[in-house]
């Protein structure tokens, strides 16, 4: 059953196609890549094997224009969607696509009990009052019908990345966050553990959650786990604060020689980090046996409250 889920990654806009073509750089498999996009020369740009190109018939669409083309392509989503077991949708929530197209795929998507993963980047402030009057608007409707929800806002950025480097540089180390977070789901669902989780965990985790975070964290030899939890703290990207949990999702990847008394340190770390101590907290074990030699644990956590 593992070696047949299917999982898909639909990338909608400028920041979906872009992150795309990050995971397909990245050589991360197991997943069937799409993108969709209102501007033919964004379409172009992507490197996904199944690209979808909605012409608005203007040049630079509203958020209504994109959302009007989009439930013409009804029939279409439903026919890219059929047999999905988990959908990711990754794009911006401020532009007319993505406000515009994302909630009508999760439409569909819920309409065909597909399990549904949103991604979003909520606008920087400087953009403007109609921009995020629009990702107001697009980010309820996603809300609505999306099973979880991860919202990454821009303003972070200044926090987390040197000023000095270039904007890509930065989305980048978003994208590989993400990046982290996708890739260790589909491990779960299409690789066997030393220890397991299933597709049922993952829902127990994610499902009807609005306020899901990613942050990962890797250390090796000796001081590995007072390496990761400091990486595990660095890493607040997203909308969401680990204390605040109700649900965890921690998956370990290391070689087979892994110390347990580390598995549980760090465990129970993140477990005092969370305020309530009734957290519903699931952790599994995946071997790489190229981590072996040089005693490296990645640490992977996804909560939801």
């Amino acid at each position: 059953m593992k070696d047949k889920m299917n999982v898909k990654v639909i990338g909608i806009g400028g920041m979906g196609i872009n992150f795309v073509n990050f995971m397909l750089a990245s050589n991360v498999r197991k997943i069937e890549y799409i993108t969709i996009d209102t501007d033919s020369r964004n379409s172009n740009f992507s490197r996904a094997e199944k690209k979808i190109f909605l012409d608005t018939g203007v040049k630079k669409c509203t958020r209504e224009q994109a959302e009007r083309v989009a439930f013409q392509c009804e029939n279409q989503f439903r026919e890219l969607l059929k047999g999905t077991d988990i959908l990711f949708l990754v794009s911006g929530i401020g532009g007319a696509t993505g406000s515009g197209i994302m909630p009508v795929i999760l439409e569909v998507a819920k309409r065909l009990q597909i399990f549904t993963i949103s991604i979003v980047a909520r606008p920087f402030y400087l953009e403007g009052f109609e921009t995020l009057k629009i990702a107001n608007m697009g980010m309820k409707k996603v809300e609505k019908n999306t099973d979880s929800l991860i919202v990454i806002p821009n303003e972070k950025l200044y926090n987390h990345i040197d000023r000095k480097e270039p904007l890509e540089v930065a989305y980048n180390k978003i994208n590989e966050i993400i990046k982290e977070g996708i890739e260790s789901i589909v491990n779960i669902l299409t690789e066997v553990g030393f220890m397991n989780i299933d597709l049922l965990d993952i829902k127990a985790v994610l499902h009807n959650s609005k306020d899901t975070i990613i942050r990962v964290g890797e250390g090796r030899g000796d001081n590995a786990v007072e390496k990761i939890m400091e990486q595990l703290m660095e890493n607040n990207i997203f909308e969401g604060k680990l204390e605040n949990a109700k649900k965890v999702l921690i998956n370990f990847t290391t070689g087979k020689n892994v110390s347990l008394a580390d598995i549980g340190q760090i465990t129970e770390k993140i477990s005092n980090i969370i305020k309530d101590k009734n957290v519903n907290l699931i952790w599994g074990v995946m071997i790489n046996e190229g981590y072996e030699v040089i005693k490296k644990i990645k640490t992977v956590v996804i909560s939801s409250v």
